[in-house]
């Protein structure tokens, strides 16, 4: 009887395994030549459903328990049928068969001479030689699995296991990408090889891998590469690696996704094996058109050192950048020099005791290989101690500070063409982009030759992709009208009908000294951008900050505070575009935004008792001055509620309208509804894990529109911003959590956009909103339309 764990045989072959079984040992062999038969007929007729559980029955029985001699005669000489390739591989068939082989001529050997015992040997070897490439054909990428550990050796043409069993590597190796998996398998076996076949083998992988059609493999290959190098146990798979397919050191996407997961590592704080095996990666990649140097320090460019909580593996990479670093590459000099000024301010602020030594050690390594390293290491200075300052929170510098800054970079930096090359590429990678006009400026001042112009131009090829589009905008000066004429020559105003555009008149001002020169976006102007961008984000996070402070006082009132606030410093930008545009050019784009609140229903045909509250960028209303809130009127008495005025209001609804016209041949009215939802305290300073809100309420407002978005008021989680989802997202988020009643902060945490991201891009940039005349007449209906009507106009 089997035993219960063994896979039955098929019934058709059950007799002959029986008989096989009751053998003897010494009647084996005699026996063998009429079970080889037997078995030869059984295969002609068997189906495959018999087949196939005849293999598992056979590996079963191959793979534990005790068997006799005759049995394991009989599964290894008849495994070539046996063991076909229908399904998956085994796990160690190799070793598992050699183990049996051994167990069979050691009983063999004592029943017979050892002349028989060697043509048995050479019978099975020649069958699990048969086994191997017949499985491998199928399944390429189990080499390993199948061999496990055995020792190997090579002689260019076919893998020897044991000394004995061969593969031959022409008949399994496939065509075109399929080979790429037997490939990986033939390295991996590279330190089992023995050291007379190794660098055969490696030779061997290397002719292979030049031969495959690298487009449809390269993808295959990098997910091999990056598996190894953020494995933190995968630094030598990853050198045998590139060694076997030096192409990947040309290719550019592998460099930049390299630079990425290092910069994505360093970020979330990743292992530091990760780190140095990233840092390792990126040093191949040496060979044009891909810079791996560029790539470590770009993980760098844009990193927040001070929101590090270790400053080790940035000190790591920045050590791997200094020992791998080229001689004659200034720019690449200066921003070691700002990364490391950078590293030692946060380094100060955390409390490094080794802060100063390192700098110290810092330059004195780079001092040597860089002409003009005074001029470099003050401008790294200058540039970690100003651009900081354009960043959220930071004291923006004015206009003539920043002209005069210009010019001494231009006197200082401006003088060698060495260390304007160097200028160049600085400014242009490692500036961040709330200076991305400045950095265009100071660049502008730099380019003085025709070389300099060839070296804008060469930048188009930089690693970063930062570099690539400041550089694009340059690119449109410098080609234009302006950039035909003499550098440093300048250029009368034109006296014509005027700008076309905002950055035109800029432009027209920069000629004459006035202000700064911006550049071309989504929005044509990038002043104008950066200007609403900046005003809309800073009355957000004063609305954020403050809100720990207010948040116990009614929806409305925080809704009317913060529009108050984003109409009087739209007024505020207002004044600051005519102040530029007082030399006698019309500004291109009028924006305002004027707010108002909904009259509320009267319970009588009388007039109403309540005054409205106007919030306009032109003017806003104060009724009563003594009041905590001036610009929200209030009522002396308040209005009684009557059951006949209609349903009961819940929630505060503020409607967005944003009006388009543009020239004489387009004009559009679109409509926004947005539902302000707060978050409150449970206690003093703890505050509840949920915004309540009522899915009935999401429902009402996504049947009377499809433009429905939700606004969320929280303090600082963990910048200070207002969150805007758009309410179907809200409605997911609320039927994935089962809840009718909340949704959870996390949540709209990681869904949400800032209220000034959202007004700028999607409400202004995009024109969102519901174009049908129901939208527009429900801004007028007194009882069920919103709370507040904010509108843009933009013309």
């Amino acid at each position: 009887m089997q035993p219960v764990s063994e896979t039955g045989w098929p019934e058709s072959l059950r007799p002959l395994y029986e008989t096989v079984t009751g053998t003897p040992v010494a009647e084996a062999l005699d026996a063998s030549a009429q079970w080889r038969e037997s078995f030869a007929g059984w295969v002609r007729g068997a189906t495959l459903d018999e087949r196939t559980l005849a293999q598992a029955a056979a590996w079963s029985r191959m793979d534990a328990g005790d068997r006799t001699p005759a049995e394991l005669l009989f599964l290894l000489s008849s495994c070539s049928e046996l063991l076909w390739p229908y399904a998956a591989p085994p796990q160690g068939l190799l070793p598992r068969l050699k183990w049996r082989q051994e167990v069979l001529l050691a009983a063999l050997l004592e029943a017979s001479d050892a002349e028989v015992v060697a043509r048995v040997r050479r019978e099975t070897e020649a069958t699990v030689t048969t086994v191997l490439t017949r499985i491998l054909k199928r399944h390429p990428e189990s080499l390993r699995a199948l061999v496990g550990d055995a020792p190997c050796t090579f002689d260019g043409r076919a893998l020897r296991f044991h000394g004995a069993v061969e593969v031959d590597l022409r008949q399994v190796l496939g065509t075109g990408a399929r080979s790429v998996a037997l490939l990986e398998q033939l390295r991996a076996l590279m330190p089992a090889t023995a050291a007379d076949g190794r660098d055969r083998l490696a030779e061997f992988i290397r002719t292979r891998a030049s031969r495959l059609p690298w487009k449809e493999a390269s993808e295959m290959l990098a997910e091999r590469l990056f598996a190894l190098a953020t494995s933190p146990d995968g630094r030598g798979g990853m050198s045998g690696f590139l060694a076997c397919y030096p192409a990947g050191r040309k290719e550019p996407d592998w460099c930049a996704r390299a630079g990425l997961l290092l910069s994505r590592t360093l970020e979330v704080g990743g292992p530091p094996e990760v780190v140095e095996n990233l840092c390792e990666l990126l040093a191949r990649f040496d060979a044009p058109p891909v810079d791996g140097l560029r790539g470590a320090l770009g993980a760098l460019v844009g990193g927040d050192f001070g929101a590090a909580a270790d400053l080790r593996p940035v000190r790591f990479v920045l050590d791997h950048c200094q020992a791998t670093l080229r001689k004659g590459e200034p720019g690449l000099v200066l921003t070691l020099l700002w990364l490391e000024e950078r590293l030692f301010r946060a380094a100060v602020r955390q409390g490094v005791p080794d802060a100063f030594e390192r700098r110290k050690r810092a330059l004195s390594k780079l001092r040597p290989g860089a002409p003009g390293f005074e001029q470099l290491q003050w401008l790294a200075e200058e540039c970690a101690e100003l651009w900081p300052r354009f960043l959220p929170g930071g004291v923006r510098p004015g206009l003539d500070e920043l002209a005069a800054w210009r010019h001494e970079v231009s006197e200082r930096v401006g003088k060698k063409p060495m260390l304007r090359k160097a200028g160049i590429e600085f400014f242009l990678w490692c500036a961040p982009d709330a200076a991305s006009s400045e950095a265009e400026l100071t660049v502008l001042a730099l380019v003085r030759t025709a070389t300099d112009r060839r070296q804008v131009r060469r930048l188009k090829d930089h690693p970063s992709s930062r570099v690539r589009l400041r550089v694009r905008t340059l690119q449109s000066w410098l080609q234009g009208e302006g950039g035909k004429e003499k550098p440093g020559a300048q250029r009368e105003p034109t006296l014509g009908a005027g700008a076309a555009t905002l950055t035109e008149a800029l432009r027209h001002l920069h000629v004459t000294r006035a202000v700064p020169l911006g550049g071309r976006t989504w929005l044509r102007d990038r002043d104008l951008e950066e200007a609403l961008l900046g005003a809309l984000a800073r009355v957000e996070a004063e609305f954020s900050a403050g809100y720990p402070a207010r948040f116990r006082e009614a929806p409305e009132s925080l809704a009317a505070g913060l529009l108050e606030g984003l109409a009087a410093e739209m007024e505020r930008v207002k004044a600051d575009l005519s102040a530029l545009m007082s030399q006698g050019q019309a500004t291109p784009r009028e924006l305002t935004l004027s707010v108002r609140r909904r009259m509320p229903a009267p319970v009588e045909p009388l007039p109403a008792v309540s005054v409205p509250v106007v919030l306009a960028a032109e003017a806003l209303a104060v009724s009563e001055p003594d009041v905590s809130e001036p610009n929200v009127s209030i009522s002396e008495e308040p209005a009684p509620v009557s059951l006949e005025q209609g349903p009961v209001r819940t929630g505060v609804e503020v409607a967005f309208v944003v009006d388009v016209a543009v020239g004489d041949f387009l004009r559009t009215r679109r409509v926004v509804s947005l539902q302000v939802v707060k978050l409150e305290q449970r206690g003093e300073g703890q505050w509840l894990p949920a915004f309540k809100l009522g899915r009935e309420l999401l429902d009402a407002q996504l049947l009377r529109t499809d433009s429905a978005f939700c606004l969320f008021l929280a303090p600082p989680f963990p910048r200070a911003e207002c969150w805007v989802v758009p309410s179907r997202t809200v409605r997911a988020l609320m039927e994935s959590q089962r809840s009718l009643s909340g949704v959870t902060r996390e949540a709209i945490q990681r869904v949400a956009r800032p209220l000034s991201h959202w007004l700028l891009g999607d409400l202004v940039g995009l024109w969102t909103g519901d174009e049908r005349p129901e939208a527009h007449a429900r801004l007028t209906d007194t009882a069920t339309g919103p709370d507040f009507i904010a509108e843009w106009r933009l013309g």
